[in-house]
């Protein structure tokens, strides 16, 4: 279990809050020995695991950084010394600032080596998949655009050695600017229920949107469309006390973030994308 810095630091303080984005980025040095690795994608030990299906169809489909093989959890230990070796799994991380400590399942890429344990290799690229627990069927599918994204993340700080933590999600969201040329797709039952009706959408969202089923964000990724961005929402288990909802929207050919937000579930904001999500989407420019 590792601590990171991504998207959001949660900071709350009584009736409001504000989020501060911090996405990691790693050295040239460990940017340098990841090119120069073998990947090996990290399978969990459930053979019949969605997430297992989903990496391996969107790594085959998708990566083209450097060779790769497939491994399973129990492989793990043997290989993780070679520092020829690099390693695209799943790890249960928590935000540094957040008390609770709540975990949420990520894909991270990291570098093998002489280290004690999988949180002390660096991290290369790091995206939140789910809160740790929750049904892989709520992520599965979007695997290739997240895929897309990590190694869109390393090409970008290869490329762009200035910039930082501090500085590289300001880049991410310039960079994708306005949306207007793009179709946004949206499962129906994770838009707040008041903007559910197309008209409701359409009077606070100008721009081309589309609702979908899950196989139709499926192949858009697929497919490479270069007009759809789609969301990835992250919220709780029904059964859960945690309280936030985090808001992606990803570019379905590149993986590049067009949005990213977090709100502390109310019984007014509850775990939707909200109409003020949308308002600010559409506000890009």
């Amino acid at each position: 279990m590792r601590k990171i810095l991504w998207f959001l630091i949660l900071m709350l303080n009584l009736s409001y809050y504000y989020s501060q984005v911090e996405i990691p980025v790693a050295s040239q040095t460990d940017l340098n020995k990841f090119l120069r690795s073998t990947t090996l994608v990290v399978l969990k030990n459930d053979r019949t695991s969605d997430y297992n299906d989903a990496i391996r169809e969107a790594v085959e489909k998708f990566w083209t950084l450097t060779p790769y093989e497939f491994i399973y959890e129990s492989d793990f230990k043997k290989y993780m010394k070679d520092s020829g070796k690099s390693f695209l799994m799943i790890n249960q991380v928590y935000f540094e600032k957040d008390k609770t400590q709540t975990l949420f399942d990520f894909l991270i890429l990291t570098n093998g080596g002489n280290y004690k344990d999988v949180n002390d290799m660096p991290t290369i690229a790091a995206v939140p998949l789910c809160y740790n627990g929750a049904l892989e069927s709520e992520y599965a599918y979007k695997m290739g655009a997240i895929v897309k994204f990590v190694q869109l993340h390393v090409k970008t700080c290869k490329e762009n050695p200035s910039l930082n933590k501090d500085n590289i999600a300001k880049y991410y969201l310039e960079k994708s600017g306005s949306p207007r040329k793009k179709t946004l797709y949206l499962l129906k039952t994770e838009i707040e229920p008041d903007i559910r009706t197309k008209n409701s959408l359409a009077s606070v969202y100008p721009f081309s949107f589309e609702y979908a089923e899950r196989e139709d964000i499926k192949k858009l990724i697929d497919k490479e469309d270069e007009n759809a961005i789609m969301l990835h929402l992250i919220k709780p288990k029904l059964s859960s006390t945690l309280s936030y909802c985090v808001k992606i929207i990803f570019d379905a050919k590149s993986g590049l973030i067009y949005y990213y937000d977090s709100h502390k579930i109310t019984e007014k904001a509850r775990d939707y994308i909200l109409k003020s999500d949308i308002k600010k989407l559409a506000s890009k420019k």
